[in-house]
């Protein structure tokens, strides 16, 4: 199989693709984070016809909620679902593969920048997003578009790039710091005398004035209207603020930053490149776009956890998506270069999609928490949960008798958009009933209690996903 004769219809494969996933999923309910990030924020700017900018404290991440306001307003324009929910992603996922695509021309040679593009895209965290109504879709396109602008040096797409991702989240501010290193190492000589650097830095930081005036202007507002910024002590997440316990808990986080670098497939896209490394170690030196692609993937590596590496749980798998892809934007660049035999490319791509793909299948026991919404192995917990629900609903078990977990406790309504607004309390083993999935990750001191106090009298279960109903044991 000759990459290059099948070019135009990798690309075409890897649109039409990313366009099925979203219309495949266009029923699912909102999972995990966007059952706040989206549906929550979303709720109550349309609840509220914008009358208010932020949001109650018991929703407000502190972030400029802009995502939130873009899906109220489609659900404003075209009627509050489901389906309207999932589509107001599909111009930021056919987005994703335009700017990768404009990337892989410059980076890829002609006749192997359709199989480039479709092995990046085949991460499991990316593909799993693009199914949800997530705001990391969106940071993403902002991400890759202001790339293109970096390396064509359009400052006024690049101004706007940035200035979208400030207002997707805190993280999109990190992203963009990123950004800058690889604006200044493209579009700054620093090879000039100090004060021309000097000059030009000073020039260069217009582009970032105004997501900066966004920043300041927005979170000076926040503060004088509620007293804080970012999150506050009562909080529902503050514990994922916590700080880590010393040099013990921190490095437990760089462990697990590399477990998530690693994780669901991604170890295929390391062994490629180490192989790769030990074979043209020398060669790969002599390339300065290799050169400049490999320092952004470790400027990027290295700066985007910064702001998560002090905190207990801030080290969600889907938070570090453009490291993810850059790296492997960086690895496809190398291993369709002119002087990788053509033996060598065909097997490592092999490799590479195989153990790639295979991290959709990554299910972890139950006492191991796991990245849910970063890999499609999530997919069967949707029709479970739906089952569970119609049991209860079949045996007449009303929900005041039942408990459940995060994300399984806001309203119906609110996951499903189904105007039911019947909910489930949060465990605390004082009803009859308990609706537990492994999806859950909860802790194993929980995990435990409910399995010594309950049986389970009903079980879900597809490809790994378990969604079961306990009753309390009789003593």
């Amino acid at each position: 199989m000759r990459f290059s004769k099948y070019n135009t219809y990798f690309v075409c494969v890897a649109y039409l693709a990313i366009i099925l996933l979203v219309f495949l999923n266009l029923n699912n309910s909102f999972f995990w984070d966007t059952v706040q990030l989206a549906s929550g924020h979303a709720d109550f700017y349309f609840s509220t016809n914008f009358t208010e900018l932020l949001l109650p404290n018991e929703i407000d991440s502190g972030h400029i909620p802009a995502f939130g306001m873009y899906i109220a307003l489609l659900w404003k324009l075209f009627g509050r679902s489901l389906q309207i929910s999932h589509l107001a992603m599909l111009p930021f996922a056919i987005g994703i593969v335009w700017q990768l695509y404009k990337l892989c021309r410059k980076f890829i040679p002609e006749k192997y920048k359709g199989i480039a593009l479709l092995l990046i895209l085949a991460d499991p965290t990316l593909l799993s997003q693009i199914t949800l109504v997530s705001p990391d879709v969106a940071l993403l396109f902002f991400f890759f578009l202001a790339i293109n602008a970096v390396l064509k040096n359009k400052k006024w797409l690049l101004s706007i790039s940035i200035f979208l991702l400030f207002m997707t989240s805190m993280r999109g501010m990190m992203v963009a710091l990123c950004l800058l290193s690889l604006d200044v190492y493209c579009n700054v000589n620093l090879r000039n005398p100090k004060k021309e650097v000097l000059r030009n830095l000073v020039k260069r930081s217009l582009i970032y004035l105004p997501a900066m005036f966004l920043f300041i202007s927005f979170n000076a507002y926040h503060y004088f209207e509620k007293g804080w910024i970012g999150y506050h002590k009562d909080s529902p997440w503050a514990q994922c603020f916590k700080p880590v316990e010393g040099i013990n808990g921190f490095a437990f986080n760089i462990g697990l930053y590399g477990w998530r670098l690693l994780d669901f497939g991604r170890i295929g896209i390391w062994i490629v490149f180490f192989i790769l490394l030990a074979v043209y170690k020398k060669r790969l030196l002599k390339s300065r776009q290799h050169i400049m692609l490999g320092l952004f993937a470790v400027a990027l590596m290295v700066i985007l956890p910064l702001n998560m590496l002090w905190a207990k749980n801030l080290m969600g798998h889907r938070y570090f998506m453009p490291c993810y892809l850059t790296f492997a934007l960086f690895c496809a660049s190398i291993l369709f270069s002119d002087f990788v035999t053509t033996r060598l490319k065909y097997f490592l791509s092999a490799l590479w999609i195989v153990v790639l793909t295979s991290g959709n299948f990554w299910i972890y026991p139950p006492k191991i928490a796991q990245g849910w919404d970063a890999t499609l192995a999530h997919f069967p917990y949707y029709k479970l949960r739906s089952e569970a629900i119609l049991y209860l609903d079949k045996k007449k078990i009303d929900f005041k008798e039942v408990q459940t977990f995060f994300p399984n406790t806001a309203t119906l309504d609110r996951i499903d958009l189904n105007n039911d607004l019947r909910n489930f309390d949060n465990f605390d083993c004082q009803t009859d009933y308990v609706l537990f999935s492994n999806v859950y990750n909860v802790d194993d001191a929980v995990y435990e209690e409910l399995l010594r106090k309950y049986e389970v009298v009903k079980q879900f279960e597809d490809h790994g996903v378990f969604v079961n109903i306990y009753k309390k044991r009789q003593l």
